[in-house]
């Protein structure tokens, strides 16, 4: 059995760059149709910004893990406005060595678990997107510091 050779920093940047383009791909529609109906209009400012980036931007850049991440943190918002959390009493007969306890249950409005639903894919794109812009200066630096030299 051969081992492979490492790859490149290019190609370990272009591994990144086509995973941040297959997610990309449909994020604004997604984000259109899943996560639209469902906010309020704070986090619809965030939510249309992000749209425009995607439609209007073709780079990979620090803007693009800024504007989702804008997006992400109004849709968590509006999650968390969505969410209720309510005290159960837990059965006496359940009890050991108490009189009285309580368990949390917490319930989501109909809105709030469509955007729960919509969210992951907007997170991974963000996480992508943060890794391949950080892959890209880690490379950018590291010339720099050689180059110094």
């Amino acid at each position: 059995m051969t081992a492979l050779p490492p790859k490149t920093l290019v190609e370990q940047q272009v591994d990144l760059v086509r995973v941040v383009l297959g997610l990309r791909r449909g994020m604004s529609q997604h984000l259109i149709n899943n996560v639209m109906p469902y906010v309020g209009d704070d986090a619809r400012a965030a939510v249309e910004g992000a749209i425009e980036f995607l439609d209007e931007e073709a780079d990979i850049d620090d803007n693009l893990p800024y504007f989702l991440d804008s997006a992400i943190g109004e849709i968590r918002t509006a999650i968390a406005a969505g969410t209720s959390e309510e005290k159960v009493a837990i059965p006496r007969e359940r009890l050991i060595g108490c009189t009285e306890a309580f368990d949390r249950h917490r319930r989501l409005s109909p809105e709030a678990e469509a955007l729960q639903a919509a969210l992951p894919l907007l997170e991974q794109l963000h996480q992508a997107a943060r890794r391949a812009v950080d892959f890209a200066e880690a490379i950018r630096l590291s010339i720099r510091m050689i180059d110094a030299e």
